[in-house]
C-alpha cells in the first residue's frame, strides 16, 4: 500500500512545553478529567470532505488549488480508493478514533443511481477492511443531496417528484451503508432544502 504521509509518525502527546509541531500540547487521550479520559469526553472525528475532498477551489477560477497525491488517478474509482487509503493513514497517525463522510465524498457518483450505489458498495467494502485493519470507526454518514445540479431546488423539498425519489433512494442507500459500517449516527443534512 502506498504511504501518502511519508516520514510522519503517529502524533503523540508531548505536553505544553513541546516544540514539536506534530505533537499534541494539551490533548492527552489517557488523561482523566471528571472521571473520564479525554478520549471518552472528546470523540474526535476526521471529516472526509473537509480533510480529503475539498480542493481549495478559487472562487474566481474553475480549478482546485490543492495538488493532492491521492487525487491523481484518472479512473474515478481508483481516486476514491486512494483517497480512502490516504484518509485512514492520516486518521491513524493522528490517533482519531472516528471518521465521518458524505456518500459522494467516498464514492464518485455514477451515470445512474444503480451505478452510484454499486460504487458506494465497493468503497464501503474497502472501508470495512480499513476499519478492521486500523480500529478506526465510523461516527456518522450522510448523503450529499446538494452538489449535483438536480438538487438545485432541494432534495426532499424539490417540487419534481423524480428528484425527490432520487434523493429518497440515495439517502436510503447512505443509511444502509452507514449501518453496515457500524456508524454511531446518521446525519440528515439538508444543504439545499427549504
Amino acid at each position: 500500500m502506498s504511504e501518502f504521509f511519508k516520514g510522519i509518525e503517529k502524533i503523540a502527546y508531548e505536553g505544553p512545553d513541546s516544540k514539536n509541531p506534530l505533537a499534541f500540547k494539551h490533548y492527552d487521550a489517557e488523561a482523566t478529567v471528571g472521571g473520564k479520559t479525554m478520549a471518552e469526553h472528546l470523540r474526535f472525528s476526521v471529516a472526509f470532505w473537509h480533510s480529503f475532498k475539498g480542493g481549495g477551489i478559487d472562487p474566481f477560477g474553475p480549478t482546485p488549488v490543492y495538488d493532492r497525491p491521492w487525487d491523481c488517478a484518472t479512473d474515478p474509482m481508483q481516486r476514491a480508493e486512494d483517497t480512502l487509503r490516504a484518509a485512514f493513514e492520516f486518521i491513524t497517525k493522528l490517533g482519531a478514533p472516528f471518521y465521518c463522510w458524505h456518500d459522494r465524498d467516498i464514492a464518485p457518483e455514477g451515470e445512474t443511481l444503480k451505478e452510484s450505489n454499486e460504487r458506494l458498495d465497493h468503497i464501503v467494502g474497502l472501508a470495512e477492511q480499513l476499519q478492521a485493519d486500523t480500529g478506526v470507526r465510523l461516527l456518522w454518514g450522510t448523503s450529499n443531496c446538494f452538489s449535483n445540479a438536480r438538487f438545485t431546488h432541494g432534495a426532499a423539498t424539490n417540487p419534481d417528484a423524480h428528484v425527490f425519489a432520487w434523493a429518497a433512494a440515495q439517502i436510503k442507500k447512505a443509511m444502509e451503508c452507514t449501518h453496515r459500517r457500524g456508524g454511531a449516527n446518521y446525519v440528515f443534512w439538508g444543504g439545499r432544502e427549504g
